[in-house]
């Protein structure tokens, strides 16, 4: 008998003290004195309803101090808060329980209350009696208040994740009760009670059963995190098989014993220079513009170009290079002290130009290097530098400080010798700001540009995310919510990685997922290498581990038909497969979905949904990316009770008002705008159609789910596809807005029909590598989608001008634009938005540790830039639509 038990559980208590009378004689002096003294602290106070989650402590000291405590301030000294996690969620709830029970005056009320509510705590109410205490507490209205929130069943799993088990069963009955169940409700004994009696009871011989068993089974490898795993996603760019492994050990958990040996050998090795640009791309990545410099003053006003490192600090490190330079006639490159000439060719101004670029680190817009050009180096270290008291050669310099191939991007000094010959931005309404530059929050949070903030407001102009670094060692913060790619020890030839949760206590919830081979691909008789880009007929494709990810689009005459892919009509008759809405069936099918997926006409989201008792059914709109999710949940039940207690999820009403959390929204009756706080500068009222074919009550609302606005009014037709920025669609109904800048750099979206200005990106994604997460692990369904990975993507786009959009195109590619959000934007504004868009598209492609690391976002596998110039005229136009309308009047006659 432990004094945890005897203290916790009355009944048990009184048991045993007659048990301790029955056999235990009087003559035991010191034994009777000892358990009188502990009798009488642990009666004292009984009376205190914490005493039921004393069992839950982790250590022994917290366990006894709980035993004879009267109260939790009895507790604040031998329990730690950061420790005993659970012990002090469930002493809470079992605090609200005594305070909701002493609502009452009636003493049946009160002793059914504390039978229904006594160690809510630790397990769930019995349903039976809950009601009986609801029924003898009916003249006291507080009580019954808190009894309910305190019992009510709240959905505790995401059940999505079970949702592939219920194909593991044989029978049809089975698979249709087990799919009703799982998205009905989260109550585990609801769950297992429904599939019980429809499939039986568990058994581990029975595949569905197990199936369960392994999305539930806790992670095999133990969540031990690397030192620092952004900078583990560079390893394997090294060339040589003795730095990939000192570059493994020295960011796993090695780093005291190889960095030395790591930054000697390889970092400063010139074959190693990919490794050791993605290192320090992870510590400082690429940013548009420059300003704010006082002595590198020649790199500002630079707001088109790219900088590693443009802050005060690298301004006065130069400063100090080039005042040491001239107090010792040395000069430190490369971590290398070199003698200086006394030569009127090796100015101070030449230094401060040379001691400016390798700290401000200029970047070079494809393959974002800070490397000098070979020429530039070669002319001035030949021209300063007293090689004969010099260590090595100019040659072997330079090697350090520029590629060896002569064809890679390189930063000409020349651009950066002389003040920049753009005119100052003087006009507030011409500025291009990127208010996360230099890092403004903390070490564990994430700056987000916070785009909702006009301009010439009072608003902050970010907003400070909490997130944790991924380890110790790593200044590279992701927001809490992220998975991360975590890279392990592996075979040859094969990658291994687990992936990990960033919560409060930084990353954990970590699973391995299945390890990969790096397979070639195969085509006809050619061998294609992994990570290879090629062409079959007039599809981009890439090989991704074996995978053969290619665009799908309709090449030589097949593509004059419709435009469409399987030229199909361009009709908007809109159709709902599981997960997707698609213009027409015809493209539905060629998506390849079947008959009976098909879903002919307008249904609302909530339509059949099964939302439990205390629940209200809202819609949100979510597009999936994997090919084996059969179920892609179009609305969320919202929990009624306790809205105070529920985390905080903004949502908009159509009286453009933001509600901290939709159970907030529903109890207020107010109607659903749309999901998140509500936006500025955009318009709330009046129907839009989206660049994805999709009607929205909005612009605000299209915008939320990172939509672009085509035109005005429902949607009435779908637009031919090809990368021409041109009208697509010639109906009187149809008006496409005005070009913000005549003339632009844009696009027309694919399916859509009206042009935009801004910069465009078509991104294929490797649908295997999302298939293995989802079912190689326990994770949620909706941990990959479509918002998750544009919202990521999002993060990196830095200037507040600008802002990136998106959506899923019945090619099945993911389309990204980013695009100003200035009414009238200057041609600076618009241009740096289409840099950052090719920005985005340089990181995709050199597969960057900042692509790598985020689970959703390391599925992109190939990004194509297809901004261009708007088309001569609307003639060409007029002559394609009338093609395809003489087409499918030919194609009728012939049926």
């Amino acid at each position: 008998m432990s004094l945890v038990e005897i203290a916790s559980d009355s009944a048990m208590r009184e048991e045993r003290i007659q048990n301790i009378y029955k056999f235990c004689i009087p003559n035991l002096i010191e034994f009777w004195i000892c358990m009188n003294q502990t009798i009488q602290e642990v009666v004292s106070g009984s009376g205190w309803w914490g005493r039921a989650c004393c069992s839950l402590g982790h250590s022994p000291r917290c366990r006894r101090a709980c035993a004879t405590a009267a109260d939790s301030a009895a507790l604040s000294e031998p329990c730690r808060r950061s420790d005993e996690i659970a012990f002090f969620d469930c002493v809470q709830r079992q605090q609200e329980a005594q305070w909701c029970c002493s609502q009452t005056q009636s003493l049946s009320c009160h002793e059914a209350c504390q039978r229904a509510v006594w160690r809510v705590g630790q397990t769930r109410a019995d349903s039976g009696v809950r009601e009986k205490a609801m029924e003898l507490c009916e003249q006291s209205p507080p009580l019954l208040h808190c009894l309910r929130d305190l019992t009510a069943s709240t959905v505790h799993t995401d059940t999505s994740k079970y949702l592939p088990c219920c194909h593991e069963s044989p029978s049809q009955e089975c698979r249709s009760t087990c799919e009703t169940v799982l998205r009905r409700t989260g109550e585990s004994q609801e769950i297992a009670e429904a599939l019980s009696l429809e499939c039986g009871a568990p058994a581990l011989h029975d595949n569905m059963w197990q199936c369960f068993l392994r999305k539930d089974a806790p992670p095999e490898t133990k969540d031990v995190i690397p030192h620092d795993v952004a900078k583990l996603h560079c390893c394997q760019k090294g060339v040589t098989i003795n730095c990939r492994r000192l570059c493994f050990n020295t960011f796993n958990n090695g780093w005291q014993l190889n960095w030395q040996k790591f930054y000697t050998e390889c970092l400063g090795d010139p074959q190693e220079m990919e490794m050791a640009e993605c290192i320090e791309e992870v510590e400082a990545p690429c940013t548009l513009g420059c300003s704010g410099l006082t002595y590198c003053s020649q790199m500002n006003n630079r707001p088109t170009s790219l900088f590693r490192s443009c802050s005060s600090q690298a301004d006065l490190d130069a400063h100090s290079a080039v005042a040491e330079q001239k107090g010792s006639g040395y000069v430190t490159v490369a971590g290398l002290q070199l003698p200086l000439k006394n030569s009127s060719q090796c100015t101070t101004d030449v230094w401060k130009s040379v001691a400016c670029a390798l700290n401000v680190k200029p970047c070079t817009a494809k393959g974002h290097s800070s490397l000098l050009c070979m020429e530039d180096c070669i002319r001035l270290v030949s021209s300063c530098v007293e090689w004969s008291r010099a260590s090595l050669s100019a040659t072997a310099l330079c090697a350090r400080l520029a590629p060896s191939n002569e064809n890679a991007p390189c930063v000409a000094l020349r651009e950066f010798m002389a003040p920049s010959i753009d005119p100052p931005l003087l006009s507030a309404l011409e500025v291009v700001t990127s208010p996360c530059a230099g890092s403004p929050c903390n070490g564990t949070q994430v700056c987000v540009v916070n785009r909702n903030c006009l301009q010439g407001g009072s608003c902050a102009k970010y907003t400070c995310v909490d997130g944790c670094p991924l380890g110790d060692g790593s200044s590279y913060i992701v927001p809490i919510g992220s998975w991360v790619r975590v890279p392990m020890t592996c075979a040859s030839q094969k990658v291994c990685i687990k992936i990990c949760r960033c919560s409060n206590r930084g990353l954990s919830h970590c699973q391995p997922l299945p390890s990969v081979t790096l397979d070639n691909c195969r085509l006809h008789d050619k061998v294609v290498k992994h990570g290879e880009k090629y062409y079959m007929e007039c599809n981009e494709c890439v090989c991704v581990a074996g995978e053969r990810v290619c665009s799908r689009r309709a090449c030589g005459h097949a593509a004059l038909l419709s435009g469409l892919p399987c030229n199909c009509p361009p009709h908007h008759l809109p159709v709902h497969s599981p997960g997707r809405l698609y213009p027409n069936a015809c493209l539905a099918k060629c998506a390849g979905a079947t008959d009976g997926d098909i879903d002919f006409g307008s249904r609302g989201a909530c339509a059949g949904a099964a939302c439990g008792r205390h629940h209200a059914c809202l819609p949100a709109r979510s597009v999936c990316l994997s090919r084996l999710q059969t179920a892609c949940p179009q609305y969320k039940c919202v929990n009624m009770t306790a809205c105070s207690a529920q985390p905080t999820v903004p949502v908009c009403d159509t009286d453009g008002r933001t509600h901290s959390n939709p159970c907030h929204l529903v109890m207020s009756g107010r109607k659903l705008a749309y999901w998140g706080q509500c936006l500025r500068g955009c318009s709330s009222t009046g129907t839009v159609c989206g660049v994805n074919g999709i009607t929205y009550t909005s612009e605000c609302a299209a915008w939320t789910e990172y939509v672009s606005v085509d035109y005005l009014g429902p949607c009435f037709a779908v637009g031919p596809i090809s990368d021409r920025m041109e009208p697509k669609c010639q109906f009187d109904r149809i008006i496409c807005p005005a070009l913000k800048i005549q003339g632009c750099l844009g696009f027309t979206a694919p399916g859509a029909c009206c042009p935009k200005c801004g910069g465009a990106l078509r991104i294929l994604y490797s649908k295997k590598q999302i298939d293995r997460a989802l079912y190689g692990t326990n994770i949620s369904a909706s941990v990959i989608n479509l918002h998750n990975v544009l919202s990521a993507l999002d993060r990196n786009v830095k200037v507040a001008q600008c802002a990136l959009r998106g959506y899923l195109t019945i090619e099945m590619e993911i389309f990204v634009t980013v695009e100003s959000i200035l009414k009238n934007p200057t041609d600076l504004q618009l241009n740096v938005c289409i840099l950052e868009a090719e920005r985005l598209a340089d990181l995709i492609n050199r597969e960057s540790a900042l692509i790598t690391s985020d689970l959703g976002l390391s599925a992109l596998s190939y990004a194509l830039s297809v901004h261009t110039h708007p088309t001569q005229g609307a003639s060409s136009i007029s002559l394609s639509i009338s093609i395809v309308l003489l087409a499918y009047a030919l194609i009728f006659v012939l049926r």
